[in-house]
């Protein structure tokens, strides 16, 4: 299985960077840095999936709307991949450990998306509801 995370500008070589940092082995993602040093996008996207014809794999994106997103939708005419938007570490970090431990379906990504929206939070809320000393301030 491979992880394709393509974004506007190096968004998606600094979540690679990151999770390198936590997890280590990072060989089966690679990044495209969208609209820096003269990036062919539909050049690189076609690159990407010839190479990877035979492989499973799972694609994240920056911004729904985005033309980076755009773009990868187009490759869905021609593989079915899963395709994840609004990317962001948490799911990320996530979504590599289930890698690790096996290839995660649909189900699993779906969850994986599910909880790594309750990681997106005002902190002060939570510091001021939480009511235990679970943080060491």
């Amino acid at each position: 299985m491979k992880l394709l995370i393509a974004s506007h500008g190096t968004f998606a070589e600094g979540l690679r960077s990151a999770l390198k940092i936590i997890v280590g082995n990072v060989d089966d993602i690679t990044t495209i840095n969208a609209y820096v040093n003269e990036c062919d996008l539909k050049k690189e996207l076609d690159e990407y999936f010839k190479i990877n014809a035979d492989e499973e794999i799972i694609v994240c994106t920056d911004l729904f709307g985005g033309s980076v997103n755009q773009a990868i939708i187009q490759k869905l005419k021609e593989k079915d991949f899963a395709l994840v938007t609004g990317v962001n570490f948490p799911m990320l970090l996530e979504l590599s450990l289930a890698m690790a431990n096996g290839d995660p379906d649909r189900t699993k990504i779906r969850e994986l998306i599910t909880s790594s929206k309750e990681q997106l939070m005002l902190v002060n809320d939570a510091l001021n509801a939480n009511t235990e000393d679970d943080f060491d301030f």
